[in-house]
């Protein structure tokens, strides 16, 4: 029987990272360290489904270098550096997860990495998937092939038109 599709929450934290902190360490520390740890303890609270988003960048530059036109007037490119974002199906769910005492331990270390000044968060719906971790080790690839994504075409694409 496929899974039941359900409209659940999905909250989502956008975070920089600290002066100082290379792309490569950030996302080293974010997807070895903090995401197994966390991720077991977000799983114990039932949240359906955790995601990090990386935007080193190699990344935000495609808008630059290689697709300008598709940035409208008035548009900024985001210029945060990385994004989590849980799926949960109650709000009880994640107020469970980020008052567990390990939970609060463990972003109290993030300290270091990321710059505690600056972030964005934000809340809407979604249909839900399970946690990205398997056996207590993430599942998420290593920082330099992440980026060779993001930089896998050498040639820049000149401005084009999009038919309406």
């Amino acid at each position: 029987m496929p899974p039941k599709k359900e409209v659940v929450l999905r909250l989502s934290s956008q975070r920089y990272l600290k002066t100082g902190i290379s792309e490569a360490d950030f996302h080293e520390y974010g997807s070895k360290v903090h995401a197994p740890r966390a991720a077991e303890i977000q799983a114990s609270h039932g949240a359906l489904r955790v995601s990090q988003v990386y935007t080193p960048s190699i990344c935000r530059d495609l808008f630059r270098d290689k697709i300008p036109w598709a940035v409208r007037p008035g548009w900024n490119i985001d210029d945060h550096d990385m994004a989590i974002n849980i799926w949960v199906r109650t709000t009880d769910q994640m107020l469970a997860i980020v008052m567990d005492p390990d939970f609060q331990a463990l972003v109290a270390g993030d300290n270091e990495y990321i710059d505690s000044e600056r972030g964005t968060i934000s809340a809407g719906w979604e249909d839900g998937k399970v946690v990205n971790v398997e056996d207590g080790n993430s599942l998420y690839p290593a920082f330099d092939e992440c980026v060779r994504v993001g930089n896998a075409s050498q040639t820049s694409v000149q401005e084009a038109s999009v038919d309406s």
